[in-house]
């Protein structure tokens, strides 16, 4: 006797009586036949052929519940269930703790460059399943990203990215800032540097944080890894990997449902090859080897040891810690400017920067280093600078120092190729005798290389001992020599008579840079007073508008 526990629905078709009989059987649990105890597994259902005739049917109904529904093929229990999921949480085990141990072997071996774990994406409208142009009404559009928000919400507070890099961080708390100071002026750096793994955390709709393990003590790494992987895994594994909190955003440790990973995969990047991890689905969880070498762009995109954590080394013409900086007051021994002194060392940096342009693409040094390479024997050639109106000569001392840097050869050089060396003679022009004295002696103390730098005292455009003058006519070729002249910030009419003896000069390059406009400015005023017809008399007779007009006129 049938003893029916299962739902079962009949469809008769209107079809000829030959036709078959539509047995749709849903969801159930269990059913019995004499001597007989069959499970069905929840949410199954099945489309069984019958005739229409009883015997027929009856035969049929036996022959087929027996075959389709015997315990060898939809027999199911709890225990299997288990020991599915105890076999799939071992594979992430295994691959978490292969996945650790790699990188604290790659730690040792010094060749990690970073690693990357990456977390559940943040669901998206699909494009190609909604168009914008799809047709779908303001209604169902909004349902959409109703739903969407939804799913979005649910994940806020997991993990989206993790990353890893190696950093090199000082030791030591803010209130030793002063005794660094102190240590950093007296040239004695400071020895408390170690290296850090940094971990960047980035949460789904909550704010990203950083935490740095010391790579010496590796404990320290796996115990932070472990928190990682302990949160990510869900509640009912953190005592597997690891009993300690982990990092969380400001909405606290979120819980994953049963079968959710907060980390779907991930991937460590050494100089010897690339793992690539996997956690989801956890029967294809694993660690394994995908490429033996590391690509070349990998590699150079790969921040691997940074100095000091954000301090970043300038690529400058100049080395702030240069000893003619140090003398004129503008940094310390360190490489740091003083106090009102940063823009004076940018300004520095800037103007070595163009002018040691304009030489590198000047036709003499490409001739010089055409000649060098051809071992031509000749006379030695010369660049020779004059700055009109020096001042305290920052300008005229970096510019020097970085000419002979880049150009001029030492002597044991010169000796050892047989070739003539390029060297550099620099003049600077003030009205200022106090103060021609004083950078005079500071060219003096540095010696070596500040030896051709002299400072002398006169006007510009009327020096009688300036340091070219005797062979204008001739271009820098047949003089051998690489003639500049520098006039920045020259008051009143200084710069036009810088000009003009450049011009006289022959001078190969001209850098000029106007300052103030006290020839023009009295002018001025006086047409737009006797010329209160003139067409830009309501422009001229407010003072700020004369102002401007006369730097244009200057600067033009």
């Amino acid at each position: 006797m049938l003893l029916p526990t299962i739902f079962i629905s009949f469809v008769l078709v209107a079809r000829p009586k030959t036709w078959p009989m539509l047995l749709l059987m849903n969801s159930c649990s269990s059913f019995s036949f004499p001597n007989q105890q069959y499970s069905l597994a929840k949410g199954s259902s099945f489309c069984l052929g019958l005739h229409t005739n009883q015997n027929n049917f009856i035969h049929c109904r036996d022959s087929i519940l027996s075959t389709l529904f015997s315990k060898s093929n939809y027999f199911d229990t709890s225990d299997e269930l288990e020991i599915n999921e105890l076999q799939e949480n071992k594979r992430v085990q295994d691959a978490i703790e292969k996945f650790i141990s790699t990188i604290r072997l790659s730690l040792n071996e010094e060749s990690f460059l970073y690693f990357t774990l990456r977390g559940p994406p943040a669901p998206r409208l699909s494009r190609r399943k909604y168009p914008a142009k799809s047709g779908i009404d303001d209604e169902q559009r909004l349902n959409q990203e109703k739903n969407l928000a939804k799913r979005k919400e649910k994940l806020r507070g997991k993990y989206k990215k993790i990353s890893g890099r190696l950093v090199s961080l000082r030791n030591g708390k803010k209130n030793d800032n002063k005794k660094r100071k102190k240590e950093s002026s007296s040239g004695n750096e400071s020895d408390g540097v170690s290296l850090h793994l940094q971990t960047t955390i980035k949460y789904h709709l909550a704010t990203d944080m950083a935490q740095n393990w010391k790579v010496t003590e590796c404990d320290e790494v796996e115990l932070g890894l472990k928190r990682i992987f302990s949160s990510a895994l869900g509640s009912s594994n953190k005592n597997d990997v690891g009993t300690d909190c982990a990092p969380s955003s400001e909405w606290g440790v979120i819980e994953n449902a049963r079968g959710e990973s907060g980390i779907v995969d991930g991937e460590i990047v050494t100089s010897t090859g690339i793992y690539s991890l996997r956690l989801y689905p956890p029967s294809k969880a694993g660690l394994k080897l995908s490429k033996k070498k590391t690509d070349k762009v990998k590699q150079n995109n790969a921040q691997s040891t940074l100095s000091l954590s954000h301090d970043k080394a300038k690529n400058v013409p100049l080395s702030p810690s240069s000893p003619f900086f140090q003398k004129l007051g503008v940094s310390s021994l360190n490489g740091k400017p003083l106090v009102g002194m940063s823009s004076k060392l940018r300004q520095c940096q800037k103007f070595v920067e163009i002018v040691g342009k304009l030489v590198d693409n000047s036709s003499f040094i490409k001739s010089f280093k055409q000649i060098s390479t051809s071992g031509a024997v000749q006379a030695p050639p010369t660049i020779r600078v004059i700055d009109m109106g020096c001042g305290r000569g920052y300008l005229t001392f970096s510019l020097h120092s970085y000419l002979c840097n880049n150009f001029l050869m030492p002597e044991n050089e010169q000796k050892a190729n047989c070739k003539p060396g390029l060297t550099v003679q620099t003049q600077g022009i003030d009205r200022r005798p106090k103060l021609i004295k004083e950078i005079n002696g500071i060219a003096d103390d540095l010696g070596g290389e500040f030896s051709s730098l002299r400072f002398i005292e006169g006007d510009i455009g009327n020096t009688d001992d300036a340091l070219f003058g005797d062979d204008s006519g001739s271009d820098s070729i047949a003089k051998n020599t690489l003639d500049i002249l520098i006039a920045l910030h020259a008051c009143d009419t200084a710069t036009d008579d810088s000009i003009w003896f450049a011009i006289q000069n022959n001078a190969d390059i001209i850098v000029t840079a106007p300052c103030c406009h006290h020839q023009l400015r009295p002018q001025i005023d006086r047409h737009s007073n006797k010329n209160p017809d003139h067409p830009l008399a309501d422009i001229l007779c407010h003072a700020i508008y004369r102002e401007r007009s006369t730097e244009t006129t200057t600067d033009a």
